[in-house]
C-alpha cells in the first residue's frame, strides 16, 4: 500500500524479481492543485505520476483506490475515470477516513473535518453503479455466517487473522491493518510468528464482550454490513473494542434507507 511517490528503478527491479501479490496505490487527486492540497508536499503530484508510470511501464500489476474526503470530493468522478482507465484489475473508493493509531488529538480533529456527512456518502455511492451493487450484495448477512448474535457475545465477526496478518515496522503482529488495540497485538521479537499465528490469533478471535450497550446495539444490528463498525475501528474511535460509534451508525442507516433495506 503506497502513494507511489517514492517508487524508483530499484523498487522496479525488486518487484520484477519478486512479484508482489498486490500493489495498491492511493490517488489523492488527478490535478496538481487537489493532490498537493491533500499531501501538503509541493512536487508530490509529479512524483505520484512518475512512480505510477514506472510501475505500469514495467508491466507490474497495480490496483488504484481513493479516499473520498472533503478536499477531493469535487474531483471523485475524475479520479474514478482516471483510475479505471489505468487499471482494469481493481479500483475502489472509500468514504471512511479512520482516526490515527497514535490517537493524536489535534490530527484526529483535523481528520474529522475531512469526513463526509452520511448524506454526502450516500449520494456519492449512488452515483457509482459498482459501489451501489456491492452494497446491495449480501447487506443483510454477516460477513462470517458461523458468527452471529446467536453464538453468544463474541467481539469479532470479520475475517481478521483468517488468511493473513500484518507485522508493523516495529515488529508488532496484528490480525489486520487497523487492529492495534494493546490486547490484540503481540511482539514477534518475543514470540515466533508461528506461535502468533497458531495460538495468539485464536485467543484474540475468541474475545468476548460484557458491555450491555454493545450487546444491545452493534452486536445485534441487522445492517452491520452497511456499517464500518468492527472492534478495530471502534478502538480507533473510542479506545474501546466494544463501543458504539455514532458516526458509523448514522452512515449505516443512511445507506439502508437509500437501498430500501427493510429491517
Amino acid at each position: 500500500m503506497t502513494n507511489a511517490t517514492l517508487i524508483n528503478k530499484t523498487h522496479i527491479d525488486l518487484f520484477l524479481r519478486y512479484p508482489p501479490r498486490d500493489i495498491e496505490i492511493t490517488v489523492y487527486g488527478v490535478t496538481r492543485e487537489t493532490y498537493e492540497a491533500i499531501s501538503r508536499r509541493p512536487g508530490s503530484f509529479d512524483a505520484f505520476m512518475r512512480g505510477l508510470d514506472l510501475l505500469q511501464d514495467a508491466g507490474i500489476k497495480v490496483r488504484l483506490k481513493a479516499m473520498a474526503i472533503r478536499s477531493n470530493l469535487h474531483e471523485i468522478p475524475e479520479i474514478t475515470i482516471f483510475s479505471r482507465s489505468r487499471t482494469k484489475d481493481y479500483y475502489r473508493f472509500d468514504p471512511f477516513l479512520h482516526l490515527r493509531m497514535d490517537h493524536d488529538l489535534v490530527r484526529n480533529d483535523e481528520i474529522r473535518t475531512e469526513r463526509l456527512t452520511p448524506e454526502e456518502i450516500v449520494l456519492l455511492e449512488k452515483s457509482d453503479d459498482e459501489r451501489a451493487k456491492a452494497l446491495r450484495k449480501n447487506c443483510h448477512e454477516y460477513i462470517l455466517p458461523g458468527f452471529s448474535p446467536e453464538t453468544g457475545n463474541h467481539l469479532f465477526f470479520c475475517g481478521a487473522g483468517d488468511s493473513n496478518f500484518v507485522i508493523s515496522p516495529e515488529g508488532m503482529f496484528r490480525l489486520c491493518e487497523s487492529l492495534c488495540h494493546p490486547d490484540c497485538i503481540c511482539d514477534v521479537k518475543k514470540i515466533s510468528v508461528q506461535d502468533a499465528w497458531q495460538h495468539f490469533i485464536p485467543t484474540v478471535m475468541a474475545m468476548r464482550s460484557d458491555c450491555k450497550d454493545y450487546l444491545g446495539t452493534c452486536h445485534v444490528c441487522p445492517i452491520i454490513n452497511l456499517c464500518m463498525w468492527c472492534p478495530a475501528h471502534a478502538a480507533l474511535e473510542t479506545g474501546s473494542l466494544d463501543s458504539q460509534v455514532e458516526y458509523f451508525c448514522q452512515v449505516a442507516h443512511a445507506r439502508a434507507a437509500a437501498l430500501g433495506y427493510k429491517k
